[in-house]
């Protein structure tokens, strides 16, 4: 009887509806040259340069920019090394983002009209 139920719940679960987080979702584009990389965090809109100095050591991520309101925002690629440009999916409004000290977290000018 066990067993029966283990199995009953077991293939409940796997009908059981997905929810995605996209606060947790990130992703990036490389810049020329391929030695860095922007990355942008979907849920909020905000960017980060991440790059590295030889393959035998790790990648130096730089501070974040201010996130902004929850939505579905991507990165658009480009050949700029210390900016990035980014999009609202939702509404078609863009920024760019622009570090002027790496140590600094990137400068974003306002979102543009919808």
């Amino acid at each position: 009887m066990r067993r029966v139920i283990t199995l009953l719940f077991g293939i409940a679960l796997s009908y059981a509806p997905v929810t995605v987080v996209a606060a947790g979702q990130f992703s990036g584009v490389s810049t020329k040259g391929n030695l860095s990389v922007w990355r942008i965090n979907h849920g909020n809109g905000a960017v980060s340069l991440c790059s590295f100095e030889g393959h035998k050591e790790e990648p130096i991520c730089y501070p974040w920019s201010a996130g902004g309101d929850a939505g579905s925002y991507e990165i658009i690629g480009g050949d700029d090394v210390l900016s990035t440009w980014r999009i609202n999916a939702s509404t078609g409004a863009v920024s760019q983002c622009e570090y002027f000290e790496v140590t600094e977290p990137p400068l974003c000018t306002p979102w543009s009209a919808n």
